[in-house]
């Protein structure tokens, strides 16, 4: 009878852990990324207009977040487009792949490129059609179909504080749930020019949040980076390390504890 017993207690810790496992990969967030670097533009070159590290800030990005400190996340969950391949038709076409989050989920677009009040501008940008600047209007109309509780927008590029204007980002987003958290990681102020350096070996803004994300930001060393920390962490560091004073700015809708790296 006692080993009859301990093989039904047994099986039923067995059963205990099934349930268990089955409910923590249920709560499991998956992440969708679109990810866009341009440092080579259609109408310009290196002499008049075109960057140097923009293409290689996003293979950064993506890079991370393959990573576990990133979230592990799989490559078929990332569109990577850089230089030729990011024009305004692909870029608007790969945010519609936000679609496939569910509330458990979290959506991240990161842009490095250039930008102007109002707009990013993508590969294929003309400078006599402004129909072909990807408007701030239409990345948050990327994210409106995403029933995500997690939205990151994060922009390397100069004047990208205009994206907080209240006509673009108040609005309500149709499939916002009231818990969601909806974050713009801005680099620059709407007045100030987003720096590349050489020292750098990318733009100031993206080296500074990979590096926070990698563990520099934690300040109370419990292995999670917290949205709080990483702004503590990389304001400062972007101020001291740029000509123009460049102040980074974190806006939306989200606790200071919301979690954005968490170190293994």
């Amino acid at each position: 009878m006692r080993y009859a017993a301990k093989g039904l207690i047994f099986w039923v810790l067995i059963c205990v852990w099934a349930v268990s496992f089955a409910c923590r990969q249920a709560e499991a967030k998956t992440t969708y990324a679109v990810i866009v670097g341009i440092a080579d533009y259609k109408i310009s070159d290196y002499r008049n207009g075109d960057l140097r590290y923009a293409d290689q800030d996003a293979r950064r990005f993506g890079e991370f977040l393959r990573g576990v400190t990133g979230g592990s996340v799989p490559a078929q969950n990332i569109v990577l487009l850089t230089n030729r391949n990011a024009t305004k038709a692909a870029i608007v076409r790969a945010l519609r792949f936000f679609e496939k989050a569910t509330s458990q989920d979290r959506v991240i677009f990161y842009f490095s490129g250039h930008g102007l009040k109002g707009g990013f501008l993508p590969y294929d940008v003309s400078a006599t059609n402004p129909a072909t600047v990807l408007t701030h209007g239409e990345v948050k109309a990327g994210f409106k179909p995403s029933a995500a509780s997690t939205k990151l927008c994060i922009a390397d590029a100069c004047l990208s504080g205009s994206m907080t204007t209240r006509e673009v980002w108040n609005a309500p987003v149709s499939r916002e749930v009231a818990s969601s958290n909806v974050v713009l990681m801005l680099s620059s102020r709407s007045t100030q020019p987003s720096v590349e350096s050489g020292m750098r070996r990318g733009g100031v803004f993206t080296f500074f949040l990979l590096s926070g994300l990698g563990g520099k930001a934690d300040a109370d060393r419990n292995r999670t980076v917290t949205i709080k920390e990483l702004y503590d962490y990389l304001a400062p560091r972007i101020r001291r390390d740029t000509p123009s004073h460049q102040s980074p700015l974190f806006y939306g809708k989200f606790s200071d504890d919301l979690a954005m790296s968490t170190l293994r």
